[in-house]
């Protein structure tokens, strides 16, 4: 169970209702996007989720290095801070390479799953959108058919932004040879 101090959410609403855009990154992991993202888009209010303490570490670091008064790191589970978000705040979410939990088995643990995706759609503004990312080609499937069934989003033609690129687990899937499969949902 993940139990995050009420102040901490506290925070993360209060920094997130100072931006007219708004946009929310699951899984940050060591923070190469959200820092180079946010660099790109200082107007915007770019807010980081991830669990584990050292990559936060590593985070907060970049962030302070660089000076980005507009992005905040939140240390805990997404469902803590996305329970409390009010509708249509959401400019864009985004979710580059989760775990993707590949054995059938343990397939219920992945975050881009019907539920998720209705708590999404909530909180993002009409037109507003969901950029993913994974390494695992039945993972692309799942979610894209998912966006499709949900029935509240279109899946437009559109590229992932270019800083996704630079995070540690697409240098890896390049690395290996693997092409990383993007996906986009817009909120209808």
């Amino acid at each position: 169970m993940d139990l995050v101090a009420t102040s901490v959410i506290e925070s993360a609403l209060a920094f997130l209702g100072r931006w007219r855009r708004v946009e929310i990154e699951i899984g940050s992991g060591n923070g190469h996007f959200l820092t180079e993202y946010g660099k790109r888009l200082p107007d915007c209010g770019l807010l980081g989720i991830e669990t584990k303490n050292r990559r936060c570490g590593k985070i907060q670091k970049k962030i302070r290095n660089n000076g980005l008064d507009n992005v905040l790191l939140f240390q805990g589970r997404a469902e803590s801070l996305f329970d409390r978000l009010a509708p249509d705040l959401v400019d864009a979410i985004h979710v580059y390479f989760p775990d993707p939990w590949p054995k059938s088995k343990h397939r219920r643990r992945r975050l881009f799953k019907m539920p998720a995706l209705e708590v999404f759609h909530r909180v993002l503004k009409t037109g507003g959108r969901i950029y993913f990312a994974t390494d695992v080609f039945d993972y692309y499937l799942q979610a894209k058919v998912l966006g499709i069934l949900h029935g509240g989003f279109a899946v437009p033609a559109e590229n992932l932004p270019p800083e996704t690129t630079l995070s540690m687990f697409s240098l890896r899937t390049r690395t290996a040879g693997r092409s990383p499969k993007g996906l986009v949902l817009r909120k209808t």
